[in-house]
């Protein structure tokens, strides 16, 4: 054939591709996911952000331990991002050797309690008293003992709730060991909604009113 037919010729101008984008999202299903992928992001971003954006202050103060050459007593330093300061074990009235940890009580009126985290089964010990610190009635006390086959540098998570503000705040404190002393520093800080599962009355009462029960 040594022409080119004027009804083709008119077709192949007339044609135009359809985006590929366009041809998949004409599919309900493909939709329906694409959207569920942009509003789990969000709600992500939402619900989990890290307290250095600005929008959130966290309500816990975290302070570790060193062993002060001038005095009796330990010397307390604040934990920051970015910023390393002195921290010592402490030996206990059982025997344990331990690093230790504090925080500030959020609308918490108990008495100040020492919570071991080990990465070996410590349950069964119980510590009331911690050689060269003197227990503040505002912190809670974290003593925290490295497995024997861990490797440096430790990193100790912590998960604290203030259950008023409705947030559980996640920290990750990590020790180093320099010219043969120890510097801990605040390495994360993320500040996240507390969800709680609604009781059977709540649920009862969400269904009666035409809702689900849902997270609160």
């Amino acid at each position: 054939m040594q022409y080119l037919d004027d009804d083709l010729i008119s077709e192949a101008i007339a044609f135009r591709r359809v985006p590929l984008h366009t041809r998949l999202f004409r599919k309900t299903y493909i939709k329906a996911c694409a959207c569920f992928l942009v509003a789990a992001l969000v709600i992500g971003i939402f619900f989990f952000h890290d307290s250095d954006d600005g929008g959130s202050t966290s309500p816990f103060i975290l302070t570790a331990y060193a062993i002060s050459n001038k005095d009796t007593q330990a010397a307390a330093n604040i934990l920051a991002k970015g910023k390393k300061v002195p921290i010592s074990t402490f030996e206990t009235e059982n025997g344990l050797s331990g690093f230790v940890i504090s925080c500030n009580k959020v609308n918490d009126t108990s008495p100040p309690s020492v919570i071991i985290i080990a990465d070996e089964n410590h349950s069964q010990d119980h510590i009331a008293e911690i050689a060269g610190i003197e227990k503040d009635p505002t912190q809670n006390y974290y003593f925290y003992i490295p497995g024997d086959n861990a490797a440096e540098p430790y990193t100790l998570p912590l998960f604290l709730t203030d259950r008023e503000a409705n947030l559980i705040c996640q920290y990750t404190v990590t020790i180093t060991q320099m010219d043969g002393n120890y510097y801990a520093e605040l390495t994360e800080e993320n500040m996240m909604e507390r969800v709680t599962t609604p009781t059977p009355s709540q649920s009862w009462n969400m269904i009666q009113k035409g809702g689900m029960p849902v997270g609160c």
